[in-house]
């Protein structure tokens, strides 16, 4: 028998309330979990991704990790697999209510330590309510979600790079045309350089696109464009190809703008991967810039993803 459990209706259809649950990036994203800062840990060889998770209670830092996956009979599973509530897992079952209600029913399997929270181990009613509160967080996140979508504020992320805009609408159709490749290519690169780009990404490089250009990817020039970034980073490696694309940033003189499109591509989706972040700053050190260049992009562009609230997210890159 579970620990505990708590239950709550969504107005939206089943297959949205499911997309939300396993939507992981949300939770880093727009801070699902209040008052915890999140960060990344490099994904598994089995394709396992981890969340680190770290609260400050009184003067000490609890720290632990969990894994959110998909369970038996399609259930949403998060296992806390380190620190103190290791051993613990949350079962979320979905329920189709009707063709606009769903209802999830959250089910608690504490661990042989107990589950605490705050300043201690929760009771069975107390662990009943900070599930239901879990469920609100979600349900208050559905507001306007769209599966697929990037969410966070990729327009503000782009707010430093719309500075260069002037000076590529200054050059010549030729050089124009040749810069914009370029700085695609290099995107769309770091976007494959752990796997190929998932929907969040290709959003957010469409947002791109529009922002930067005022134009539009038609679906095989995107997928065109996909394929070569994965078979150049496969044939060369990503620390050859990387180290060419910076020197090919360099040449068009609009290096500081293609970094800053290539962390946003980096952190949209999950935030930065040890990979992604080898790869970052090959491409900086080989554009001529400092890595203090690097690390300016990535404050502000995780500060903006993350609604401007910097205790909400911590990158990788410290």
């Amino acid at each position: 028998m579970p620990s505990a459990s708590a239950s709550l209706d969504f107005e939206r259809p089943l297959a949205q309330v499911k997309a939300l649950f396993f939507d992981v990036d949300l939770a880093v994203r727009e801070k699902i979990h209040r008052g915890i800062r999140l960060q990344w840990l490099p994904r598994a060889p089995s394709g396992e991704r981890r969340l680190r998770r770290q609260l400050r209670v009184l003067d000490k830092m609890v720290v632990e990790e969990v894994v959110i996956e998909r369970g038996a009979d399609d259930t949403w599973v998060e296992r806390f697999v380190e620190g103190p509530n290791a051993g613990t897992r949350f079962v979320g079952h979905f329920e189709e209510e009707g063709p606009n209600l769903s209802r999830v029913r959250l089910e608690a399997w504490v661990g042989p330590g107990g589950f605490a929270q705050g300043l201690g181990k929760l009771s069975p009613m107390g662990l009943e309510k900070a599930m239901k509160r879990v469920l609100g967080e979600y349900k208050l996140a559905l507001q306007g979600y769209e599966p697929g979508h990037a969410r966070g504020a990729v327009l503000t992320a782009l707010a430093v790079a719309t500075k260069w805009i002037p000076a590529m609408r200054a050059l010549d159709e030729t050089r124009r045309r040749h810069a914009v490749a370029v700085l695609l290519e290099v995107a769309w690169s770091i976007a494959c350089v752990d796997e190929p780009p998932d929907e969040a990404e290709r959003d957010a490089m469409r947002a791109v696109v529009a922002a930067m250009w005022n134009a539009t990817l038609d679906a095989p020039l995107e997928e065109r464009m996909v394929r070569a970034a994965v078979e150049g980073v496969r044939k060369h490696g990503p620390q050859a190809r990387f180290a060419h694309l910076g020197q090919k940033l360099a040449s068009i003189g609009f290096a500081e703008l293609g970094i800053e499109i290539a962390v946003l591509l980096a952190e949209v989706s999950h935030g930065l991967d040890a990979s992604e972040l080898d790869a970052l700053r090959t491409l900086t050190l080989s554009a001529g810039l400092p890595e203090e260049t690097l690390r300016d992009a990535i404050r502000r562009i995780d500060l903006a993803l993350s609604g401007g609230e910097p205790l909400s997210r911590m990158s990788t890159f410290v």
